[in-house]
């Protein structure tokens, strides 16, 4: 329920939300959020001086105190596979 709101929540805010990715680890007293979203959608997921990330925490705690648990949400860039660079098959300059 609490993944739903936080999608239903995130989703306008961000240009593709197919490209953001929610992981959730849920204890018995926690439930932690990582938000991954492209470097584009950082900022806007933020929020200026990071007032649209508080706001959801807020909506969040709230929500989920009526089950006695703790929400904290992280918001991570979203790491793009790193291309292989291709070896120029030239050998390298020796020093003496």
């Amino acid at each position: 329920m609490l993944r739903r709101l936080l999608e239903y929540l995130i989703h306008p805010l961000v240009d593709d939300p197919k490209r953001v990715r929610i992981d959730c680890i849920e204890t018995t007293e926690i439930v932690l959020f990582n938000i991954f979203a492209n470097k584009g959608d950082l900022g806007r997921l933020l929020g200026k001086k990071g007032q649209t990330v508080e706001d959801l925490r807020c909506v969040m705690d709230a929500i989920s105190r009526r089950s006695g648990k703790e929400v904290i949400i992280d918001v991570v860039e979203l790491q793009q596979p790193r291309q292989k660079r291709r070896s120029r098959g030239g050998r390298r300059a020796q020093t003496k």
